[in-house]
């Protein structure tokens, strides 16, 4: 692209281009903590966690936030490829799932299920409700 103010952002999932376009910055939730990324940039591969993708497109004042889990971020020569494994606009987030989600996850970890609990997946799974009810 080579501009100094906005960089080119595709989102991508297994089921759909979420977004393709420019932006002027792009926050994402790497395994190493959240990381935002600004025109000029170095080039990276980072591993994605549970957490909040938001950009803010150039031709907005209004940034875009999406819930996401999983994936990797690549920053190449401008071009910024987000390929996430999970990603829920804000507005498909239904609460009361994300309430119960959070519930059963707790109950494993405080061992009030009877479940064979892996402790792993459930407090990825606390990760994932707490995030979303988050966003809500």
């Amino acid at each position: 692209m080579g501009s100094t103010t906005e960089v080119s952002l595709e989102i991508l999932s297994p089921e759909k281009i979420l977004f393709r376009g420019a932006a002027k910055s792009v926050m994402m939730p790497g395994k190493l903590g959240y990381m935002t990324i600004l025109p000029g940039h170095t080039d990276l591969i980072a591993e994605l966690d549970v957490g909040i993708l938001e950009f803010l497109p150039v031709d907005s004042n209004q940034s875009q936030k999406y819930f996401v889990a999983g994936g990797f971020g690549e920053v190449k020569g401008g071009v910024v490829r987000v390929l996430v494994d999970v990603v829920e606009k804000i507005s498909d987030i239904n609460k009361d799932r994300a309430k119960s989600a959070e519930k059963r996850a707790l109950e494993r970890l405080e061992g009030k299920s009877n479940d064979e609990i892996d402790y792993a997946r459930a407090l990825v799974a606390l990760k994932r409700a707490q995030t979303r009810l988050s966003l809500i």
